[in-house]
């Protein structure tokens, strides 16, 4: 059934963003995706910051993913590239303030202070991070900076002007269609292609929480009917996995039988050792994770 709500979807041919166009599409809204990269999901092939230096146009809601990322590597080599995202959220930012009603940011667990990312089963809290009081901490390289000073931005806005704001902080985010830059995919691919060359990065004992797109769109869609002006929330599944677990069970899922030896590249860039979700918010609005690890890696399969 067509729905007249106007909604903007910057980075539209990225994983998340591709994946919010065709949920919206599907729900008939009407959709505008903006990418330097053409895709099917993206209807203006622009930077985003040249798409609003221009328009004039006025959505009920902006989706805004358009960043640099590209996965762990890129993060720890190509780190100055992270600075960059700092302008593109500017420019957006001050855009959205006269041209949407409520903006939807997807920052990211890699805000978090790394001082609480050493010991397994430490659970991130959302007020680890308090602008009201001066909390932040030492997030994780430039790119988690480059997330925490849009976080800081989006709460300044909010103190001053009326668009809504919802910060979503998603964990180790993976799904169909996602680039082998980042690991779920990589894994995947790997253990399909050459299941006898098992390699992990690091030792293998870092532990992520994995969380579904499908969960990651479910909490998106919650933040439609939300009605607080400004809310920051975590999607995680409060469930921390190693990497050498992962592959046991992405080996054993594809050829249902235990794995060999896995090589370990201790020189490869890590992350940070441990990093999973307090899922106490998710709990209390009742948007709490439904995809299983095992049922989500058969997704990708």
């Amino acid at each position: 059934m067509p729905n007249n709500k106007k909604i903007l979807i910057s980075g539209s041919s990225g994983f998340l963003g591709s994946h919010c166009v065709e949920y919206f599409q599907t729900q008939g809204y009407n959709v505008t995706g903006v990418d330097v990269v053409s895709a099917k999901t993206t209807s203006v092939i622009a930077d985003i910051r040249d798409y609003v230096k221009v328009s004039d146009s006025h959505f009920d809601l902006v989706l805004h993913f358009a960043a640099e990322v590209k996965g762990r590597s890129n993060i720890e080599t190509n780190y100055l590239n992270m600075i960059e995202n700092i302008e593109i959220d500017r420019q957006v930012f001050k855009w959205a303030i006269t041209h949407c009603n409520h903006i939807i940011y997807p920052s990211s667990c890699a805000v978090y202070p790394v001082q609480y990312q050493v010991s397994p089963n430490y659970p991130l809290k959302e007020n680890m991070i308090d602008f009201n009081n001066n909390v932040i901490g030492v997030s994780d390289h430039l790119y988690g900076w480059s997330k925490l000073t849009a976080e800081r931005m989006l709460w300044q806005i909010h103190k001053e002007t009326d668009l809504k704001i919802h910060i979503l902080r998603p964990f180790s985010g993976y799904g169909p269609g996602q680039s082998t830059d980042y690991p779920m995919a990589n894994l995947v691919n790997t253990i399909k292609t050459f299941p006898d060359k098992l390699e992990v990065w690091g030792d293998g004992t870092q532990t992520r929480d994995w969380v579904h797109v499908n969960d990651i769109l479910n909490t998106i869609n919650w933040c439609l009917v939300n009605d607080m002006k400004y809310h920051t929330m975590n999607i995680g599944t409060g469930v921390s996995t190693s990497f050498i677990d992962l592959i046991h069970q992405i080996y054993k899922i594809i050829f249902n039988h235990d794995c060999p030896e896995i090589k370990k590249l201790i020189n490869k860039p890590s992350g940070m050792m441990h990093r999973v979700a307090d899922i106490s918010l998710q709990k209390q609005f009742n948007i709490l994770p439904s995809v299983s690890l095992a049922d989500g890696i058969k997704t990708i399969i």
